[in-house]
């Protein structure tokens, strides 16, 4: 038989990150040992959103005027 292991947070929605913090804490004394590798991952996945909201750069390039 399999064990599963479920954890139920309450999250104060005035306070985002300091929650999603404790809750990513939380998770993680769950896991000794691969704590970092999780770490990594989260760490991934927040740097592509982050990057998906960035404003998208003008791909041609800039144009100089040329002297004679």
């Amino acid at each position: 038989m399999v064990v599963v292991k479920k954890v139920e947070l309450s999250i104060d929605l005035t306070r985002p990150a300091e929650e999603l913090v404790d809750s990513i804490i939380s998770v993680l004394s769950f896991f000794p040992g691969r704590q970092q590798e999780i770490l990594q991952q989260v760490d991934h996945t927040v740097g592509d959103m982050l990057a998906a909201m960035q404003p998208k750069e003008d791909t041609e390039p800039e144009k100089t005027e040329e002297s004679p």
